[in-house]
């Protein structure tokens, strides 16, 4: 019995040692892959506050979450008198993780619009709600239980072109656990907060799941062992559903919509875009809409383009954008189109406003040069419209 004691003594002292070598060696590589987001029951899932590391799956960047959750600095809610506040809504593009905080469009900004005199007197401040996968439904939701709250003075409602529809849509979206508008008969949009009573979001909520979120902050082995197999389920997704188009493009937003339930996703997303900008207004804010494009919108190349384009059937891949302009025309919303002058940027300039070195160019998000190259052009819009 004792050398059986023995024996397991030594087999759970080796597994230790080997766990915290594994644990130096992550550190010493600069091996980070944090859990970033915390469920919750009215927008779904937000950023955890206070979390802060490396991300390097795509760029590279020290990314601080700060302590209301935003991909940002602090901000008291008390605006100053000389101040002039700025609140962005959107997703990942807005959330910015793959460049450093000063890089992204929105903290470039205040110097942009500062320098044009956009409102003489005042100082510019630029707050982020960017939060990686939200659909403009949870966008609103954020204006109304967050930005509103910091009194902003105009609200920048980003939108991607490549999914947000999609996002919108329950019938159409795969990531169920968040809050829907749904059409109703009356043509009015209706508020489906029914996934915080499933019960996988509750377990996700539980004491449990929550101590393993902690657990991983401190644990470089247990963040790879989670990252892992977050990759593998990726990786599969993705191999199931490779289509020769870029991922998270949707082919179908290039043409106007074929069915119904693409049709009546549109719909509800152009009405969410509609309440909030009357929500803004409401409350004393002035709002814009700007589009952003997909890589392959705005890439360098234009032979690489038109394949795509003679691929997918269509004359040019610019619908979402004429689109949500011709929209705004309609129902008084304020719509900037980014790709079609950074598409014009891109080709004269021979340049690659999407991907980095260790994911390649003409893919993903906005590296340096994309952000660079919008905050110049919302700048521009909003000095113009000033």
């Amino acid at each position: 019995m004792r050398r059986l004691l023995g024996w397991a003594a030594i087999a759970v002292a080796s597994v230790l040692a080997g766990l915290l070598l594994a644990e130096a060696a992550l550190r010493l590589m600069g091996y980070s892959a944090p859990i970033w987001y915390r469920p919750d029951r009215q927008l779904g899932w937000t950023l955890r506050p206070g979390v802060s590391a490396w991300f390097t799956k795509e760029g590279r960047a020290f990314v601080h979450v700060n302590a209301a959750g935003r991909r940002d600095r602090d901000t008291p809610l008390d605006k100053p008198d000389d101040v002039y506040r700025i609140a962005v809504l959107g997703d990942s593009y807005s959330e910015a993780m793959q460049v450093p905080r000063e890089e992204a469009y929105w903290a470039l900004l205040p110097e942009r619009l500062g320098a044009c005199g956009f409102q003489p007197g005042k100082r510019v401040e630029v707050l982020n709600f960017g939060v990686s996968g939200y659909g403009t439904a949870q966008e609103y939701v954020t204006l109304q239980s967050q930005a509103i709250r910091y009194r902003p003075d105009l609200v920048l409602l980003q939108f991607t072109n490549g999914n947000d529809v999609r996002n919108n849509s329950f019938a159409l979206e795969e990531e169920k656990y968040q809050p829907f508008y749904m059409l109703g008969a009356d043509g009015r949009l209706h508020m489906d907060e029914s996934f915080a009573d499933e019960p996988g979001f509750r377990r996700s909520l539980s004491l449990p799941m929550e101590i393993l979120r902690r657990a991983s902050d401190h644990s470089r082995v247990l963040q790879l062992l989670r990252d892992y197999r977050s990759s593998r389920a990726i990786r599969n997704a993705h191999a199931a559903n490779a289509r020769g188009v870029e991922q998270g493009l949707e082919p179908v937003v290039l043409r106007p919509p074929q069915d119904a339930l693409w049709e009546e996703a549109w719909k509800i997303t152009e009405g969410l875009i509609v309440q909030s900008a009357e929500y803004s207004r409401r409350n004393g804010a002035r709002f814009l809409l700007f589009t952003v494009p997909y890589a392959i919108q705005v890439h360098p190349d234009r032979n690489l383009r038109e394949a795509l384009q003679g691929e997918l059937g269509v004359s040019d891949l610019l619908y979402p954008d004429r689109r949500l302009v011709e929209f705004g025309k309609r129902s008084g919303v304020p719509v900037l189109a980014l790709a079609p002058e950074m598409q014009r940027l891109a080709e004269q300039r021979k340049v690659f406003f999407h991907g980095f070195q260790n994911t390649g160019l003409g893919r993903g998000h906005w590296n340096a040069e994309g952000h660079r190259a919008a905050a110049d052009l919302i700048a521009q819009h909003l000095c113009h419209e000033k």
